[in-house]
């Protein structure tokens, strides 16, 4: 599937094409820094840079092994549109919802599973390099801006569909498409026309059924067990502030 509107507006010669490159970029050397920061054990928020908390216990490695494991298993699940490189793949739709519910570790998960399942697949290419980094976009991003996954509430579900459905994979769907076209790993028309539609269709318009269904019946079992993420750490500037002890009064 190539959609040829997309890869003349997206990918044809103008100044358009070369900002869409040039943002691509940009995206992966910022997903580079996000993990950079994350992993030194510092996160960022509206006060800053502050602590992330993340307990690296036994749950959170084994939230992180669930989350990757479902995400490698479920990649041969897909119908290809482009030969080696994409088509309709359910299983990219749950990449939000695993770092909404269990948040950095979630995130972690899905992102970092990308290489290992291309490893595991024989499909290691530059490609993977894209796919990995732009991961952060539909993952980290979800996790640091929906504020709760409780679709009871009408402005969770307004938070998850606009980070989680629009922002994430509209830039997921210019720094893969850029990378390839920079490395010359597919034809322009091609990273633009048939990689675009693909990750849009996967990240966002699957994504957006998916998640109805699935979220109010994971976010209350998450709760429950004591799994979300919210419940077991939280960026030092959400800490509640500890009461002062009020001294009792002495008889007189």
């Amino acid at each position: 599937m190539q959609i040829d509107f997309l890869a003349n507006v997206l990918g044809g010669e103008g100044p358009l094409h070369s900002l869409l490159i040039v943002l691509a970029l940009l995206g992966m050397v910022l997903a580079v820094l996000i993990w950079a920061m994350e992993f030194s054990g510092w996160t960022i928020s509206r006060h800053g840079f502050v602590r992330n908390n993340v307990p690296w216990n036994s749950t959170t490695i084994a939230l992180i092994a669930i989350s990757a494991a479902i995400y490698i298993a479920g990649r041969p699940i897909q119908f290809q549109f482009i030969p080696g490189i994409g088509g309709f793949n359910p299983t990219l739709s749950l990449a939000p919802i695993f770092a909404v519910l269990f948040g950095l570790p979630g995130a972690i998960g899905v992102t970092f599973s990308m290489p290992i399942g291309d490893a595991i697949s024989g499909a290691l290419t530059l490609g993977s390099v894209a796919g990995f980094l732009s991961h952060t976009f539909v993952t980290w991003l979800p996790y640091k801006m929906v504020r709760t996954p409780d679709f009871k509430i009408p402005a969770a579900v307004a938070s998850y569909y606009l980070w989680s459905i629009i922002v994430g994979p509209v830039i997921h769907a210019i720094v893969i498409p850029g990378w390839l076209d920079f490395t010359h790993v597919v034809p322009t028309a091609v990273a633009w026309g048939g990689v675009t539609p693909a990750i849009l269709l996967n990240h966002g318009l699957t994504s957006a059924v998916v998640a109805a269904i699935l979220m109010p019946i994971l976010y209350p079992v998450v709760k429950a067990r004591g799994l979300y993420w919210k419940d077991r750490y939280l960026p030092a500037d959400q800490q509640p502030e500890p009461r002062k002890s009020v001294p009792s009064a002495r008889p007189a």
